[in-house]
């Protein structure tokens, strides 16, 4: 037992049980204890002893509790009571069942982009909160977010080195982790709302990524990495985010606090924008995407079993002459099955590409669908091991079922013969699925096949002689392909001329929505066909700007001019129709 916990012991006698050591942070221990009057857990943090007998730490520790006391929110740590005592200076806390968010993403992998944007939005309003109170937290990392169990829901925790917004900045000389902290901050700038929001947008960048946006061999390395350089767009790492949900992690990361949301209500608008339509994938396009995970199990499995079964006629019957009319009717026959689910793939490409939907629109929901299988792929790593789990034993077993399967097909008895082939190539299929499944480091093979060059291809190819619809179905239009495609373009701009056009996504949002929009009348369907015409032009625009053929100045009359055009057709739409009953 440590000389901190029986500190602690002493201090809280007859009224809190001390259990465990839960960790230790820069300037505190953290202690599992249980609330003996209210019969609850809580989490006790007590500040290390060498620093509580020094006057002014004492003082700092007690105003963080004492800043931290007045706020109440959902996603925020509660703190209960605040004490002071010779030689123990703590504050008790409620208890968070489950994990930081670093630990679970080391732990599991990065999170899926809905789990995501949940997290960060809750991460958001627990920041708002404080602000509103002029509280900043100054340290907001993925450690200092917890993930409650069972729902998951985020709330944040340690405001270690918070102070009050009015406070005098030379007071306090701590300023966060280097990973998360603002670039303002590594100058020695007081940090602000704005410095909360960056924090916020590296610890989105690591649920997203399973890294840091900056990392080095050290502090200094670090800091003077996000000094120098600008980071690019998250989507390049995760281009299965909706772009309102990328854009606003890289409006957060900006190395200028003025190019950061204004402040944290700023930012929950742009999160909002990226809840619907933003996370909805066309139904098309979702049902290929599952449709192309469980083909590609399909095909592996039958050109496994087919494969399997001309070796084990090779290695084992290449003697008997019957035994060749039974192993290669059946080889070829799932040599066959496959390639029918691959005929079957290639003709749900080609309706995919009949009604619209190029590679580029299908590729983020398979991108999705390989981060899913990889996410599965990491939890059951994570899980704990059975005999079924490790490669070794799944070998053996298969090896000590088959055998029997060959030995049936070995008596000369034509039926036991069928049976024991039949188990012969069975068991050793499913046996080297199974291994497949257990050695290789991700899933998603399909999907990421797919979502690549080889995908490209294969569209290409599949798509020979096949006409696009020039008017989509209503829940696939050309406005969701263009705008996608115009929203990737401007991701990869330089920062310079993202910055120029910052309001660029917004508009490509409008646009989609009007192209989006039922047209029942004349004026309805010329604001179709503007946005429609707009989109493209934009488009076309934003290739000519990267290729440097071109200036944002060209891309701002035209956006000038679809502004003009758009009121026109509000006006026309709120003119009484005189016709009409």
């Amino acid at each position: 037992m440590g000389p901190e916990l029986l500190t602690l012991q002493q201090a809280v006698a007859g009224r809190f049980a001390v259990e465990r050591e839960l960790g230790r942070g820069g300037m505190g221990i953290v202690f599992l204890a249980h609330d003996l009057a209210l019969d609850r857990p809580v989490a006790i943090k007590l500040l290390a002893p060498a620093l509580a007998a020094q006057e002014s730490f004492r003082n700092r520790f007690l105003a963080e509790a004492r800043a931290a006391a007045r706020l109440s929110h959902p996603n925020i740590v509660p703190v209960h009571a605040v004490e002071s005592h010779p030689g123990a200076v703590f504050i008790v806390m409620g208890y968070v069942a489950g994990e930081t968010l670093g630990e679970r993403v080391r732990r599991a992998g990065p999170l899926e982009r809905g789990e995501a944007l949940r997290v960060v939005r809750e991460i958001a309003w627990a920041l708002s909160h404080a602000h509103g109170r002029g509280i900043i937290h100054r340290d907001v990392k993925p450690d200092n977010v917890l993930l409650e169990v069972p729902a998951g829901r985020a709330m944040v925790t340690d405001f270690g080195i918070a102070r009050f917004a009015t406070d005098d900045p030379g007071t306090d000389d701590r300023a966060g982790t280097p990973h998360y902290m603002g670039p303002e901050q590594a100058e020695g700038a007081p940090g602000d709302e704005r410095s909360d929001l960056y924090g916020l947008g590296g610890t989105a960048w690591f649920a997203l990524t399973g890294r840091p946006p900056f990392d080095g061999e050290s502090a200094r390395e670090i800091l003077a990495t996000k000094l120098q350089r600008d980071l690019g767009p998250v989507a390049l790492e995760r281009p299965d985010l909706p772009a309102a949900f990328g854009e606003a992690i890289d409006h957060c990361l900006a190395r200028d606090p003025a190019n950061r949301p204004e402040s944290t209500d700023a930012l929950l608008t742009l999160l909002d924008a990226a809840r619907v339509p933003a996370l909805r994938t066309p139904e098309p396009v979702a049902a290929f995407a599952r449709e192309a995970r469980v083909a590609a199990g399909d095909i592996a499995s039958a050109w496994i079993a087919s494969a399997t079964s001309v070796t084990l006629y090779l290695a084992l019957f290449s003697d008997n002459r019957f035994a060749a009319i039974a192993f290669y009717p059946i080889a070829a026959l799932l040599f066959g099955v496959g390639m029918a689910r691959v005929g079957e793939l290639v003709l749900r490409i080609r309706q995919l590409l009949h009604q619209g939907y190029r590679h580029a629109a299908v590729a983020p929901a398979l991108a999705e669908q390989e981060h899913q299988e990889e996410a599965l792929a990491r939890f059951e790593r994570s899980a704990p091991r059975g005999v079924m789990d490790r490669p070794l034993w799944v070998a053996l077993i298969g090896l000590l079922k088959t055998a029997p399967a060959v030995w049936l097909s070995s008596l000369g008895n034509d039926t036991l013969f069928l049976i024991g082939i039949i188990g012969a190539i069975l068991i050793p299929t499913m046996t080297l699925r199974r291994l497949w499944r257990l050695l290789r480091p991700t899933r998603g093979a399909g999907p990421r096949l797919l979502s690549g060059w080889f995908g490209r291809l294969v569209f290409r190819l599949a798509g020979l002689g096949v006409r696009s619809r020039a008017h989509l179905a209503p829940d696939a239009p050309t406005a969701l392909l263009l705008g996608d495609a115009a929203e990737r373009i401007y991701l990869q701009l330089e920062p310079a001329d993202r910055q120029r056009l910052h309001a660029l996504p917004g508009v490509l949002r409008r646009l989609q929505a009007d192209a989006l929009a039922t047209a029942e009348s004349p004026a309805e369907e010329r604001r179709r066909s503007t946005a429609l015409a707009a989109l493209e032009t934009i488009r076309l625009d934003l290739l000519r700007l990267r290729s440097g053929r071109a200036d944002p100045g060209t891309l701002t009359q035209d956006l000038e001019t679809v502004q003009r055009l758009a009121e026109s057709v509000d006006r026309l739409l709120a003119t009484p129709d005189p016709t009409a009953p």
